[in-house]
């Protein structure tokens, strides 16, 4: 999430929306009463003699809605908002009714609120060193997998097939794959990312020497030991003892130190853990909350989302810490088996029978 302003004196925040993890931050950041303003479209109906009444132009406006309604809708990636409009930049565009828009990553958008609560403001300015992103590629002579960590979110942004045979030979160069595998990684990598090359044998070593060259300001990790390539291989990468060790303090590895102590207390009989919605929601309101892993797929367990938003509200204005687990990785496959929501606690609250 790009915040390009961000004053809460004068109740205001501008944003761009980068990925669906930056989605769920905005459902937790919008509440009804909020104002969003933001780039939409409207049909414009013509009044014209022979015009047909169904018809109209759609045109783009600047619409500010007063929010009655928020929901998230994370297997499409998308937050839609329902209000009513209070201001627009097209005076033909009428403010009687409710009126939707749909929020989805590369919008942009302003927030205001009559007060921001130091949750809210925590949500915007999360510690640095739990948004750093990781660009990652994981190849040999025949396959690239390259994809992005951001977060505990592991996005894969393309995979690459050679075309090259079992041997090299001077009619089949593999100039033209590496080429692309780097200029791909070049293009998606920013600065303040690290990226992270691994595959089996020494071919990695040409993508990582022309990266090298083209990325000066940002650091090239190597990761030995992983086999896989492809999208497989960008799955097997982050979950290797060595990625952990090089994105020590990430979010994802104190993603994934929760659910393995989690997991832990649970094989032993430990009640300070709990799990399921009904269960982390009575934790959290008697403050025993230490820190929550809530999976990206939990509305599949048939959570009702205003009260998973209370829940996670209520946790971080407590003093635990919440994190956002990737369903298509082992740990968020995990955290989806306990109902879609997993804690530590402080003390026991009630012990599972």
């Amino acid at each position: 999430m790009i915040v390009t302003e961000f004053n809460p004196k004068h109740g205001r925040c501008s944003l761009i929306i980068e990925s669906a993890e930056d989605l769920w931050t905005l459902r937790r950041l919008i509440s009804k009463g909020d104002v969003v303003v933001t780039r939409s479209s409207r049909v414009q109906k013509k009044e014209e003699e022979y015009s047909r009444p169904d018809k109209g132009e759609r045109v783009k406006v600047t619409l500010a809605l007063l929010v009655e309604e928020v929901r998230l809708d994370s297997s499409i990636e998308r937050v839609r908002i329902r209000g009513s409009i209070v201001e627009t930049s097209d005076e033909s565009v009428s403010k009687t009714g409710s009126h939707s828009i749909t929020l989805s990553p590369g919008h942009s958008l302003t927030i205001r609120k009559d007060h921001w609560t130091h949750v809210e403001v925590g949500l915007v300015r999360p510690p640095q060193d739990l948004t750093k992103r990781f660009v990652i590629v994981a190849l040999d002579r025949r396959e690239a997998g390259i994809g992005v960590l951001s977060g505990s979110h592991l996005s894969t942004a393309t995979t690459l097939e050679s075309g090259l045979g079992g041997k090299m030979s001077e009619e089949q160069s593999s100039k033209p794959y590496v080429g692309k595998v780097v200029d791909i990684a070049v293009q998606i990598a920013k600065e303040g990312d690290e990226v992270v090359v691994a595959g089996p044998g020494n071919f990695k070593n040409a993508v990582i020497n022309q990266l090298r060259e083209r990325l000066k300001s940002v650091p090239i990790q190597t990761v030995e030991g992983i086999d896989t390539t492809g999208a497989d291989g960008l799955r097997s990468l982050v979950k290797s003892p060595a990625f952990q060790k090089l994105a020590k303090g990430s979010l994802l590895v104190e993603m994934q130190q929760l659910v393995t102590q989690a997991v832990s207390r649970i094989s032993m009989g430990d009640a300070k853990v709990a799990y399921s919605l009904p269960r982390v929601r009575e934790a959290a309101d008697a403050g025993a909350v230490e820190s929550c892993a809530v999976s990206d797929d939990v509305f599949s367990a048939g959570v009702d989302e205003e009260e998973l938003v209370r829940v996670l509200n209520t946790v971080e204005e407590r003093g635990g810490s919440v994190y956002l687990a990737d369903s298509s990785l082992e740990f968020g496959k995990q955290v989806s088996s306990f109902g879609g929501i997993v804690a530590l606690l402080r003390y026991p609250v009630r012990p599972y029978n």
